[in-house]
């Protein structure tokens, strides 16, 4: 018999199952509340309640009184009740929820937070909203005939800096450009002194800083004035040359070095299946060059000699040789993501870089998840910066690891979240001592501890959403960040945008017989090797070879030149999302540079630490490197070689035979949507997306060819150049298409002038290409946006789109929709991509 049940009473049914839950949740909660405070009562036995453990006790009563309320981070998409009209230098009209943003940032500057972070979605004018705030709070003090509080919100501040009235603009060298043509547009003429510190001679400033009103800088260039004017500086090791940190040499002679050093065992195995596998991917990757250039032209010799002869003298570049020298992770010390300054700053005499010696005014973070690693030299120069108040903009600030959100709430020094606490007394500091003495209480430094890390990442990390670790998350959620971030999207504030439509097209093609053949024999080997991991039990200790094939089926898909003719294995092996780089730490590496020491960059990035700091030192190292920079400056890259009508040297168009030049069908594919673009308007421009800037090259080769004028941007283009590109793209009628490789045009860029994107290959993170889409679907855009994605058929692009959806379930529901999270692919993964 079936009985039919009525959906009210499923729905009844279901209600009262919450309820039971969070009945019982709160029961759970009352239960490890006064767990706590029976520890803190013995604790106190001896002496009265330290500071910690009254903000311990403080958290657990709003826990106790919020658990059960319905609560949203999105809540705050809702009309805000107040606003603010903008000053009178700015000249451009603000939204509705703009000028909110303007009364909620006054708000926050004159709380204790002294700041917070927008986190608006991509398009919606963070950059406005930020430089509305700076001219506001000038009026302001003007109206009242005062100056800006400048006290200091650190309580580590040893010495008092001097004070300047500018904005310090952190941002993407990609976006310096951005910023001040925004300044220039929406202020009125002369109403702002707009410096860009940045480039070779930017120390000819250091006397008229003050003078200026927005200072417009790099993340690199930040790193780079901390690691050479103010970090102690490193001490050679006599036996290796390698040069260390004062704390941290006798560490590596003990362990590692000398006639003393013993190598922990597990140490001295790593060392050696690593030195085993690099030799290994050595003689593999010279023999599957050959091969490659075999299956694809026939009796081309020459190629094979060239393909051969490239491979060899780069993999002695890189080092993969005899008697190269490896770093591990435990020479670094500590590796437990504390943030440890205090025994590496110079004291020995004043700081000398400009950026870290004066208090600013007001602090803004551009792209602030470029600072998301709170161990990297970029985070921790970017902390090192004083200012009354602090701003970080990003649309994804909080990433898939709770400790990434750290960095920012360092920035912001939220109390007590940013601090490190003495268990014993009433000492806090921001950055963890790695001497035995605390420099601020008579205790050991062992007895400190950071209050993010216990109550906030620990719990999350070890209980997920349960238990502690819910409670975690809902302090985290509901009272942190309900604190200091305010973000909107687009589809919550439509009514003030009346953005366009967007219409997102997959295009599916097919491979030719030719190109398929050739991807088949490719993915035969490439499963061949897959398996010889799998059956070996070595397949997460082969991560990077496996995604160096992953990267060799993609680009045959594009186009079987791109494997053919690649430049070396090694880059390609460092061409992919899992290899963060170096100094800007985007996942997305573009043209990726790894260096003698193994360790790989963007090339644009290392390119401009170069030109910071003259010698080129690893930034992870201190390793003097060996790379061959091409174009090293802003000089370099405008006199760099052209040998085929426009191109540069390194160009794959010159290592290939011209006059057998071949098409592809995904370039065949995107003519044929151009084509259709112009039929359906003839004023229509597009920006066409690849991760492959060799892909680039050969779309630009091809479409040159057919009369079709383009434009390209990548990520080692000059300052200079890249603004020449974005000028000709946008005022030339005729220049219809710009290509832009992933890294360098997704963030940073306003390009409403095109009105369709073609996004070349997919990604395994579908926020990144959000990213880049984005670039036309935004405020100033008055025409129907059209996204077309290109994939083939029967290959790995389908089971990435694949991959993409379980992602965006898997985490649709963390905070703030992680877009990192898309990006670190599990052993599960991979053997999904290489199935047959």
């Amino acid at each position: 018999m079936i009985i039919e049940v009525s959906s009210d009473w499923k729905q009844n049914a279901s209600s009262n199952d919450e309820v039971d839950n969070r009945d019982s949740e709160l029961v759970a909660l009352k239960a490890r509340i006064e767990d706590s405070r029976k520890d803190r009562l013995k604790r106190q036995e001896d002496r009265s309640a330290l500071i910690w453990e009254k903000w311990e006790e403080q958290n657990e009563k709003w826990l106790a009184k919020h658990y059960t309320d319905d609560l949203f981070l999105d809540n705050q998409t809702e009309l805000l009740c107040e606003i603010v009209e903008p000053s009178s230098d700015l000249i451009v009209p603000l939204f509705r929820y703009q000028k909110e943003w303007l009364y909620w940032a006054l708000k926050q500057e004159e709380s204790t937070a002294k700041g917070g972070i927008l986190a608006d979605e991509m398009g919606m004018g963070k950059t406005i909203q930020a430089i509305a705030l700076v001219l506001a709070k000038r009026e302001l003090e003007k109206k009242a005939n005062c100056k800006s509080s400048l006290s200091s919100s650190s309580p580590s501040t040893r010495q008092e800096l001097s004070a300047v009235k500018g904005t310090l603009i952190l941002c993407p060298l990609v976006a310096v450009l951005q910023w001040v043509t925004e300044i220039n547009r929406c202020t009125v003429e002369g109403s702002n002194k707009i410096l860009v510190y940045h480039g070779s001679n930017r120390r000819k400033l250091l006397n008229s800083i003050e003078e200026y009103d927005f200072v417009v800088t790099t993340y690199s260039t930040v790193e780079a004035e901390y690691r050479k004017n103010v970090l102690a500086p490193k001490q050679k090791c006599k036996w290796c040359g390698k040069a260390y940190y004062e704390e941290k040499l006798p560490i590596h002679l003990k362990r590692f070095c000398g006639p003393d050093g013993v190598r922990p065992a597990k140490q001295s195995k790593k060392l050696k299946l690593d030195v085993e596998m690099l030799e290994q991917k050595a003689d593999s990757t010279e023999s599957e060059t050959h091969m490659q250039i075999a299956d694809y032209v026939e009796s081309d010799t020459n190629v094979q000699k060239a393909g051969s002869t490239e491979s060899e003298t780069d993999l002695k570049k890189s080092g993969c040789g005899k008697g190269m020298k490896l770093s591990t992770k435990a020479e670094e010390g500590n590796n437990d993501g504390s943030m440890d300054n205090s025994s590496s700053v110079r004291r020995d005499f004043p700081q000398k870089s400009i950026l870290h010696s004066v208090k600013w005014d007001r602090i803004i973070l551009d792209e602030a998840h470029y600072v998301k690693d709170r161990r990297c030299n970029t985070t921790k120069a970017t902390l090192s910066l004083k200012s009354s108040y602090k701003w970080a903009l990003s649309g994804t600030p909080i990433q898939n690891l709770v400790g990434e959100l750290y960095s920012l709430v360092r920035f912001l020094q939220i109390v007590p979240y940013s601090f490190y606490y003495c268990k014993d007394c009433d000492c806090r500091t921001l950055d963890y001592s790695s001497t035995p003495e605390c420099p601020d209480c008579p205790h050991k430094s062992v007895r400190h501890f950071c209050w993010w890390n216990r109550y906030i990442a620990t719990p999350i990390k070890h209980e997920g959403s349960f238990g502690s670790g819910r409670d975690a998350m809902f302090l985290l959620k509901h009272k942190v960040l309900k604190s200091i971030l305010l973000r909107r999207s687009k589809k919550g504030r439509a009514a003030d945008l009346a953005l366009p439509l967007k219409i997102v097209t997959l295009r599916k093609d097919s491979l030719d017989v030719k190109e398929e053949d050739y991807y088949t024999s490719l993915l035969n080997k490439s499963q061949a090797q897959f398996n010889t991991y799998v059956q070996a039990g070595t397949l997460m200790n082969n991560y990077g070879h496996i995604f160096e094939l992953l990267t060799r089926l993609r680009q045959a898909v594009d186009h079987p030149f791109l494997v053919v003719y690649s430049t070396t294995a090694l880059a390609k092996r460092a061409g992919n999302i899992e290899q963060p780089c170096g100094l800007c730490h985007h996942d997305a590496v573009e043209d990726p540079v790894v260096t003698s020491c193994m360790h790989v960059f963007c090339k644009v990035c290392l390119i401009d630490f170069a030109a910071n700091v003259g010698q080129v030192p690893c930034p992870l190292c201190s390793e003097l490197i060996t790379v061959d920079f091409t174009a090293n400056n802003d000089k370099v890259d405008q006199n760099s070689k052209q040998t085929l009508k426009g191109f540069k040297s390194s160009s794959i168009l010159n290592r290939i035979q011209l006059d057998e030049f071949q098409s592809s069908t995904k370039i065949e594919a995107l003519r044929e949507e151009i084509r259709f673009m112009i039929e359906r308007d003839g004023s229509a421009k597009a920006i066409v997306f690849s991760q492959f800037t060799s892909f680039l090259d050969l779309i630009h080769y091809s479409l040159q060819k057919s009369g079709i004028n383009c434009v390209q941007l990548v990520g080692s283009m000059s300052i200079d150049s890249r603004a020449a590109a974005v000028t000709k793209f946008t005022e030339d009628p005729d220049c219809r298409i710009f290509l832009m490789s992933l890294k360098a045009g997704s963030i940073a860029l306003n390009l409403t002038v095109a009105s369709q994107v073609f996004m070349m290959d997919p990604w395994w993170n579908p926020a990144v290409e959000r990213q880049a889409q984005d670039r036309i679907h935004r405020i100033g855009q008055y025409k129907p946006v059209r996204i077309v994605r290109f994939v083939i058929q029967n290959t790995v692009e389908e089971k990435i789109l694949m991959l993409q959806e379980k992602k965006e379930l898997v985490f649709e529901g963390t905070i703030g929709g992680s877009s990192e999270a898309f990006g670190k692919l599990t052993e599960a993964d991979l053997k999904f991509l290489f199935a047959t």
